[in-house]
């Protein structure tokens, strides 16, 4: 009987380890996935650099990076093209995976600012992103309505796809810092 309860204990200690280190390793391979590296623009692949000098020749590349994201790797280029400031993801083979371009209020789409107008008629714009992701483009605005600070993404007709108040989201990560 003894040998039993001990061979039932043992057995337990070793899946409850396995476990253990199941989950450790785990949450260290999400560490990986969705991390950002700085890199130097020679680290580029040949495939990103000529696809993003052919498209933007004149634009100056500020810096680069490198992410993993669904185990794939991607590599972004922050660049400045004369006054458009411009962020490109691309896959190593030189396909944009997605673009992100500010965009000056008065330079939005009438579509755009007349859902802000009619949402939030007190609202004020106070920056703007433009982003195309497969082909699909979006407006991402920072409204300040009254105290609010929002987050406001529209898609290209002027539909809003989710609003979130930066106020809450700033606190929430104050808070989170406090914990670490």
């Amino acid at each position: 009987m003894t040998n039993i309860r001990c061979s039932v204990r043992h057995t337990l200690v070793i899946i409850l380890t396995f476990s253990i280190f199941s989950i450790v390793l785990a949450a260290e391979g999400k560490k990986e996935e969705g991390t950002e590296k700085k890199i130097a623009k020679k680290e580029l692949p040949s495939a990103v650099l000529t696809a993003f000098e052919k498209a933007y020749p004149e634009a100056k590349i500020l810096g680069t990076s490198m992410e993993t994201e669904d185990s794939t790797t991607y590599f972004e280029i922050e660049s400045k093209d004369g006054k458009v400031k411009r962020d490109l993801l691309y896959k190593a083979d030189g396909t944009v995976k997605e673009i992100e371009e500010r965009v000056a209020q008065t330079d939005l789409p009438a579509a755009i600012k007349e859902a802000i107008a009619k949402e939030y008629p007190k609202g004020k714009i106070r920056k703007g992103e433009k982003t195309t992701r497969d082909n699909v483009v979006e407006y991402e605005l920072i409204v300040r309505n009254g105290k609010d600070k929002l987050e406001v993404v529209l898609d290209e007709t002027g539909k809003i796809v989710k609003t979130e108040n930066m106020n809450a989201k700033e606190k929430e990560e104050e808070k989170d810092e406090e914990k670490k």
